[in-house]
């Protein structure tokens, strides 16, 4: 009988023993399929509000205007309610509801921008849906001052906000080199690899670029890329709104008034 009773009690010692050995080899399978690495920079889990924002410096003149994209993948990430911020800019333009991507245009001759100094530029904020890795990135079509031609001194960079605690600061964004976005979204604006312009960047001897296909009549297209809109997949493939025809008017009044100018000079005695 005694016998009998050790080899039970043996036996679920052992069975005990395989348990607690199953469970600690399981738990870190079952917690890496809920976590997310973003941007090879941070670790979040399934659940997780994360928030993302784009701080610009470095200028050396006041934006007069802007288009870019956001791109995330909508497998790992979803946009919260209310999800874009843009404290510096009244009337943007953007489209949330694109395929993996926030189309974003902005233009205001009366308010310009001033990011002289390190100012937060955007914020989009998103919930995790499940573990993997994924990249929060960026393409910049246009970004451009007073004579509408682009921007040569910059700085980009980002934070991340986990529950509102802030993880990372201060990154180099990621440029999005998808093959569509260069062959269709490439305008006057040139971005490169380390966030900084040409005028401003210390990398003189390496400053690699992310770039596409130039558009070949430059001042009609540079017109057109600032006020395009994307297909939101309703079938309709441009967004009619408001705040598009105050870009166009905007912008066409500045150019009208620039040649008006010119010739003006040209004409006086």
């Amino acid at each position: 009988m005694n016998i009998m009773c050790n080899r039970i009690l043996k036996s679920i010692a052992v069975l005990f023993i395989l348990a607690c050995i199953s469970a600690v080899s399981i738990s870190p399978c079952f917690a890496a399929e809920n976590e997310l690495k973003i941007n090879s920079e941070v670790t979040v889990k399934k659940g997780d509000t994360i928030k993302y924002e784009l701080y610009l410096s470095d200028t050396k003149e006041e934006i007069w205007g802007y288009e870019m994209r956001i791109f995330y993948d909508k497998q790992y990430l979803k946009l919260t309610k209310d999800a874009l911020k843009f404290p510096k800019f009244d009337g943007v333009v953007y489209n949330d509801k694109l395929e993996n991507k926030i189309a974003i245009t902005w233009t205001d001759i009366s308010s310009p921008a001033d990011f002289s100094k390190r100012d937060l530029f955007l914020s989009v904020q998103f919930e995790v849906l499940k573990g993997g890795t994924t990249d929060i990135s960026q393409f910049v079509t246009e970004l451009y001052g007073e004579d509408l031609k682009y921007l040569k001194s910059y700085k980009w960079s980002y934070d991340i906000s986990v529950n509102g605690a802030e993880v990372l600061s201060e990154k180099t964004p990621i440029i999005d080199a998808d093959e569509a976005t260069l062959q269709n979204k490439q305008g006057s604006f040139i971005n490169y690899l380390d966030g900084m312009g040409e005028e401003n960047s210390p990398n003189k001897d390496d400053h690699q670029s992310v770039t596409g296909v130039m558009p070949t009549t430059k001042v009609v297209t540079e017109i057109q890329d600032v006020t395009r809109y994307e297909s939101t997949g309703s079938g309709d493939s441009s967004e009619d709104n408001v705040f598009g025809w105050i870009i166009i008017i905007a912008i066409i009044a500045v150019v009208v008034g620039a040649v008006v100018a010119v010739v003006f000079i040209i004409r006086k005695p």
